[in-house]
């Protein structure tokens, strides 16, 4: 289908700028791998945090954003085969309003 994952991001650029969450295998090797398209190095994951009953918290920058996703515990036993994961993307932090902007206007 598609030949790497740059190729998948700009044939569906629209969609995955705008998606809210994306299907995704995280592979070992700590790259990331979308449905279709071979794993793109830039395309990677980590584990921020663990919790033992809420499991991993993983955090993936794919396509030039951030996503987050939880791993449940019994993944960590077995780290050397890849996952299918829904991530949401991480919400940008609100940005201040322009103070000065109402004067000039």
């Amino acid at each position: 289908m598609f030949d790497s994952l740059r190729q998948a991001a700009r044939g569906a650029a629209g969609p995955l700028r705008d998606a809210a969450a994306i299907e995704a295998r995280l592979l070992p090797d700590g790259h990331v791998a979308l449905p279709g398209a071979d794993p793109d190095p830039a395309a990677t994951w980590q584990i921020l945090g663990y919790t033992p009953h809420e499991g991993c918290v993983v955090r993936a920058e794919v396509a030039g954003a951030s996503w987050v996703t939880r791993i449940e515990p019994a993944w960590l036993a077995r780290q050397n085969r890849e996952v299918r994961v829904t991530l949401e993307r991480q919400g940008e932090l609100p940005r201040e309003p322009l103070l000065g902007w109402i004067l000039f206007c």
